[in-house]
């Protein structure tokens, strides 16, 4: 398949909002702006938007970008209308195309990224990224459909078509939930900017669905993390109680993927590429170096070192100390210098960033980690 085309739909009045949607300003950028920089950026180059009302603002908000403009004069009908003026315009030999309302601007380039990589791989006549239990947007829908759009009536509107596909459909679980985010109201326009404050990282719940449903890692993996987080999060307080200026968000976020390629072979590399690919890099640069990295007692504490002890205190979901996690395995593969070499050299960096936290915080690890933790 070649690549696919995109639809923004920014025709609407916007009545709920009060204010013109498309040219919002999200974090520096338009919300028209990020949904276009979407599509541009993952390699599409047919990208249409579909205007109505304020046309020419929309027009010269684009002036510069390379995109299609669609004007559709009877936007007052309603959303179809402005569906079929998009999907009318496109080559008649569209391989497939997204349709993206421009109100749900904080869709990740990964999403995209996913859904032509599994129309590539097995064509359906729609694929939908699904965040846990809901479908989002935008729909990746095959070109074959395009002519059913356009003799559609417009009833029940584009889901309505689309559900008449479903045994040909494809749900694609993904771990963004901006493709569930519109801004309908004031609230939402928010929401969505306390989103884009919190910077480039995973929710809770995002963390969640990548493990789970995206990578569906079993669930002695998934705890595993879960505890690693609990620790991290703990040594992350007490430094930063002590005067430390460590990011605490970054810390558990990080420490709660940690093993998201655990399966893989040279997993920490693998998680640290998939993350990239994802688009967090300060999360890849603490993934890659969970498992092995150089420390030393008198460099200050980052959030790759919290992370990295966090781990090595934690076998399966139980805290334990340097001692027991390294010197079982240092007996087991004692007639082999390579490895315990490298054994010692972790366990020697863990000893040192140890060392640093109990010294800045004035507290044995013991007593940072809560009881409730530890269990």
């Amino acid at each position: 398949m070649t690549t696919p085309s995109a639809v923004i739909l920014s025709a609407g009045y916007a009545s709920r909002m009060g204010r013109f949607k498309p040219l919002l300003d999200l974090g520096g950028k338009t919300a028209l702006d990020r949904v276009v920089s979407l599509y541009l950026d993952a390699g599409i180059t047919d990208v249409r938007v579909v205007t109505g009302y304020r046309a020419g603002d929309i027009r010269a908000a684009l002036a510069d970008r390379p995109v299609r403009i669609v004007h559709n004069p009877d936007h007052d009908s309603g959303m179809f209308s402005s569906v079929l003026a998009g999907v009318n315009a496109l080559p008649p030999a569209v391989p497939a195309f997204f349709v993206h309302p421009v109100d749900i601007p904080l869709v990740r380039s990964y999403t995209v990224d996913t859904l032509m990589a599994a129309m590539e791989e097995k064509p359906a006549a729609v694929i939908y990224p699904r965040v846990g239990d809901e479908r989002g947007h935008p729909p990746l829908i095959h070109g074959s459909l395009k002519a059913a759009i356009a003799a559609h009536d417009g009833s029940g509107g584009l889901k309505a078509l689309l559900d008449r596909f479903e045994a040909q459909a494809l749900d694609i679980p993904v771990a963004d939930e901006g493709a569930l985010l519109d801004m309908d109201t004031p609230d939402d326009f928010r929401q969505l900017g306390d989103r884009l404050a919190k910077g480039s990282l995973l929710t809770e719940n995002e963390c969640r669905l990548l493990m789970e449903q995206v990578h569906r890692l079993p669930a002695e993996i998934n705890e595993h993390c879960r505890q690693v987080a609990r620790v991290a999060e703990s040594l992350a307080a007490a430094i930063n109680a002590a005067g430390g200026h460590l990011d605490a968000a970054l810390i558990r976020c990080a420490a709660r993927v940690h093993d998201v390629a655990r399966l893989e072979k040279h997993h920490a590399d693998a998680g640290a590429a998939l993350l990239r690919r994802m688009g967090f890099d300060r999360l890849a640069a603490i993934v890659a170096v969970h498992m092995d990295l150089t420390a030393d007692e008198h460099s200050a504490l980052d959030e790759s070192e919290v992370v990295y002890l966090a781990d090595k205190l934690v076998v399966g979901t139980t805290i334990v100390g340097l001692a027991r996690r390294f010197d079982a395995k240092l007996k087991k593969y004692a007639q082999d210098p390579q490895v315990t070499d490298n054994i010692q050299r972790r366990k020697r960096a863990a000893a040192a960033i140890q060392t640093k936290i109990e010294r800045l915080t004035g507290k044995t690890i013991d007593h940072i980690l809560p009881t409730a933790i530890k269990g």
